[in-house]
């Protein structure tokens, strides 16, 4: 290049050399102008040289940046695992390092998932729904229609009868009252005096069997209306005449208890003859036993006002209900239209339930049930922070429930037909509001009322018909979230659950009594929730202590557990108690056989000839796994001594073998039912007169001799033939 150059400027030497000799002024006009140019192309050379010094000097800082920026976000993606990984790094000092000594892995960014498409059918949008009632809904976080609302919202908009059946807490209120609501308010456009005239009649009449059912139907009315519409609740246990003075100022829709609308009707409150919608909600505990009276009543009521009043509107018939008895087809018949439009979301489908609950059964004696209710609700309905219902069978029971101290501890109220209708009202909204957590009711909380985010339901026994427990577990796992469904049962109870199971398509999973363990864990998570929420102001206040505790402990974590302890209240160890029956004092053992076997006897004849020590009132429920590989047993616990090789019973440790293992029962494993009532189980003892039965048949046998006993029941007036020396106690 400079070689090059050196040429150049020499000829353009010459050049000049000749124009010189030549002409004088031209060749000065010749050389500026040459300059000139030399000095621009110079100038535009050095312009882009040092555009390109720049882009190189900028490069590498541009690279050390990014590299720089990358490091940073890798740093704190780091910092951040390790914050979550309590149980592989730990914290020393400023620094973080893996305890296992591997290397903390970079976490890989989450995709955001996207959401899902709503079908076209279930968008609020679809319906050619009002822009009031589009805001109503909106107001309230409903941004979809469940499948039995958008069902049933064109046959009710287009006239027609309609029976609703659908599972509960799957949106059945809502089903009926947007249809209507959207109907009288296309209605109210074109005739806006019919829905301001002083004194008048309903055209929406709604019946309920609840107080609280009625509640929740007017407060579903009234939310999508937006103050367009007039509604009035009526029940019993209010005064007369506050509901009176509204209706006879004028009402657009009517919800009430089938009592109260009779006695308003009766006395010409109620008048009935511009009526556009009869609803039944909870249609079968309508029509059912002790409501079918008031009902008729109700609807031939209904018949005679139109018929004297030819002009009005034919009205339409609405029945909506979880469950649909084969008794009720007579009063469909008699009261809806042959041409009704049946809306059915469960069809041959035997489960009746929400799909979203799980159905747990705990075998409990009931003097173990107030011990053990705390326990539950602590493990399975989130700490005792989440909502729990507990349904007795009596109003006796709810009192003395209400003042059990395990569960007071949660905050409880108790509602059942005694209370008064102003204190019922204050608990309900009290319970929806989070005011207190354990609501212990009847079955008059059992339908029909929508309380939010209901974590738990307790049945303290198995109610007797299907129908109270499909609605008493809707309570939860409403609206898409997830529930659970715990139910205590005795032994002769055994056939309810499997009447329940097989006729609402339930799958119980049997389950035993929280342990110690669960009791700990569910109280350390909730403190440890707690925890979060303490205020940066006070901890200062707790230092000292702080340094004190760690002081007498070597090691932080044990300082910090003992401390943990102390705010759970479990400074001692907690009993064990039994999986088969709730008994505390008692451990559960599984002995584990590798081949089948016919009965207990087989194990108990083992457990005899090794534990001599171990006597008749030692041992108790005896049963067989439903594999027929294993028995469970409840031990007394002082006869029971875990040590770190092993299990050691009545003195004498016990070793695996001959095909025969044990093991303390963490879990309680699927057992034979009973097949009858009051049958004991495992292998027993005849002494003469009497014996037990051989799992759950009435005749029996000792594992110690040969004794024999045949009964009714397990245990009963045949004859022994023997004595055995270790009798297994019921």
């Amino acid at each position: 290049m400079c070689e090059s150059k050196v040429k150049k400027e020499k000829v353009d030497v010459v050049e000049d050399a000749m124009d010189v000799s030549s002409s004088p002024e031209k060749t000065k006009k010749d050389k500026k102008d040459k300059k000139d140019k030399k000095d621009k192309k110079d100038k535009k050379e050095k312009k882009s040289k040092k555009i390109k010094q720049e882009e190189d000097v900028e490069s590498p800082k541009k690279e050390k940046k990014d590299k720089k920026r990358k490091r940073t976000v890798d740093e704190d993606a780091i910092k951040e695992e390790t914050a979550n990984n309590d149980d592989s790094v730990e914290h020393t000092g400023k620094k973080y390092r893996a305890t296992d000594g591997s290397a903390i892995p970079v976490p890989t960014p989450t995709p955001t998932p996207e959401p899902e498409e709503i079908p076209s059918e279930l968008r609020l949008t679809s319906h050619n729904l009002s822009a009031s009632t589009l805001k109503s809904l909106q107001a309230r976080g409903v941004t979809q229609l469940f499948p039995i609302q958008a069902a049933s919202l064109k046959p009710i908009m287009e006239g027609n009868d309609l029976l609703g059946r659908a599972r509960t807490g799957t949106g059945k209120t809502l089903a009926f009252s947007l249809p209507m609501v959207e109907v009288l308010k296309r209605e109210r456009e074109t005739d806006s005096k019919a829905f301001t005239a002083r004194g008048r009649a309903p055209k929406v009449l709604i019946m309920a069997p609840t107080r609280e059912l009625a509640m929740q139907v007017h407060r579903e009315f009234d939310s999508i209306a937006s103050g367009e519409l007039k509604i009035v609740c009526v029940y019993g246990g209010t005064p007369y005449d506050q509901q009176y003075y509204a209706m006879r100022d004028g009402v657009d829709v009517v919800v009430g208890t089938p009592g109260r609308l009779i006695d308003h009707i009766e006395r010409g409150n109620l008048k009935l003859g511009n009526l556009r919608f009869v609803c039944l909600d909870e249609a079968d505990q309508m029509l059912d036993i002790g409501f079918a009276d008031a009902m008729e009543k109700v609807l031939q009521s209904v018949a005679e006002h139109k018929s004297a009043k030819p002009s009005s509107p034919k009205h339409q018939t609405l029945l909506f209900s979880a469950t649909l008895p084969e008794w009720i087809a007579k009063a469909v018949a008699k009261y809806m239209r042959a041409d009704k439009v049946t809306v059915d979301m469960i069809g041959k489908d035997k489960q009746k339930t929400s799909a979203l609950v799980k159905h747990l059964a705990v075998p409990s004696r009931w003097q173990n049930r107030t011990s053990v209710l705390g326990d539950i609700i602590a493990v399975y309905g989130r700490g005792g922070n989440g909502r729990t219902i507990v349904f007795v069978e009596t109003k006796g029971e709810c009192n003395d429930l209400g003042l059990n101290e395990k569960i007071a501890a949660f905050g409880t109220q108790v509602i059942h037909g005694d209370v008064q209708q102003k204190q019922r009202e204050v608990a309900m909204q009290g319970f929806r509001d989070g005011k207190f957590k354990c609501l212990i009711t009847t079955n008059v909380c059992a339908r029909g009322v929508d309380i939010p985010e209901v974590d738990l339901v307790i049945n303290c026994e198995p109610p007797s018909d299907v129908e109270s427990y499909i609605h008493r577990s809707g309570r939860t796992g409403r609206a898409g979230k997830s529930g659970v469904c715990v139910t205590f049962y005795k032994p002769q109870q055994e056939y309810l659950l499997q009447n329940i199971s097989r006729r609402a398509g339930v799958e119980f999973t049997k389950v035993g009594a929280p342990q110690a363990t669960d009791i700990v864990k569910a109280r350390a998570q909730d403190t440890l929730s707690t925890v979060a929420g303490v205020s940066e102001e006070v901890i200062p206040y707790f230092i000292d202590t702080a340094e004190a505790i760690l002081t007498r402990f070597s090691d932080p974590v044990k300082a910090l557990s003992a401390a943990l302890a102390v705010i759970c209240n479990t400074t001692q160890p907690l009993p064990p108690r039994s999986l088969l029956s709730a008994n505390e004092g008692f451990y559960t053992l599984l002995f584990s056989v590798d081949q089948t076997i016919r009965n207990a006897g087989y194990v108990r004849a083992i457990v005899q000839r090794t534990f001599p020590g171990l006597s008749y009132e030692d041992t108790c429920n005896w049963r067989m796994t439903k594999d027929e590989m294993g028995v469970v047993v409840d031990v007394v616990a002082s006869k029971v001594k875990v040590l770190p090789e092993g299990l050691e019973i009545a003195g004498v440790p016990w070793i695996d073998g001959r095909g025969v293992t044990l093991e303390i029962a963490k879990e309680l494993p699927e057992l034979q039912e009973m097949k009858f009532a009051g049958a004991p189980q495992g292998g027993g003892y005849g002494n003469g007169r009497s014996g037990y039965g051989a799992g759950s048949s009435a005749r029996g046998r000792s594992f110690g001799g040969s004794s024999r006993g045949r009964g009714s029941g397990g245990r009963g007036s045949g004859r022994g033939s023997g004595r055995g020396s270790f009798r297994g106690r019921r």
